[in-house]
């Protein structure tokens, strides 16, 4: 069995690698939704040499605004979880748990009863906290990132289909 500082030392290591993870999920979000983004208007310049064969309905237009928009909504839905919207942990998880590691002004409100916590907290129950909670978050962001990463292939397939039908003049 590891040492108790050993043990922190690992759990800290973790904690710190699934909050490098969460962030890099905020920064593909922006990469991958800013590079949809552009290749929407490369896609709409094409769109533009393709002659336009028949009349466009509100059905259509609703159509075309979803799949173009949802993939941007989607990319940014992946930013919106935070530390404090993370799926929340079972309440036998957080019996023994002072949370000061992520310290919430609500709970610890003068620097007195923070440091009374710190205290009386055990650091591996506060580390093996942490990395449920963000570990939870990595994942809600992962699912996210994938679900909006797919949504702009459907997208592209979607324009694709669309350019290709009027190019040979049948109507999508």
């Amino acid at each position: 069995m590891a040492k108790s500082d050993d043990r922190t030392s690992l759990l800290n290591a973790s904690l710190g690698e699934a909050q490098a993870t969460v962030r890099a999920y905020d920064t593909k979000a922006q990469i991958v939704g800013v590079g949809y983004i552009f290749a929407l208007g490369i896609v709409f310049q094409l769109d533009a040499v393709v002659p336009n064969t028949d009349q466009v309905g509100v059905v259509k237009i609703f159509a075309a605004w979803l799949v173009i928009v949802l993939p941007i909504l989607l990319f940014g839905f992946v930013l919106y979880p935070t530390r404090k919207t993370a799926p929340h942990l079972a309440d036998e998880m957080i019996v023994d748990i002072e949370q000061v590691l992520y310290v919430s002004p609500t709970k610890h409100r003068t620097v007195t009863t923070l440091i009374e916590a710190v205290d009386r907290a055990d650091p591996a129950n506060e580390i093996a906290f942490e990395l449920l909670k963000v570990s939870a978050l990595r994942e809600l962001k992962r699912q996210r990132f994938l679900r909006a990463l797919f949504s702009a292939g459907i997208c592209f397939a979607v324009l694709f289909a669309s350019q290709l039908s009027r190019s040979v003049g049948v109507p999508f």
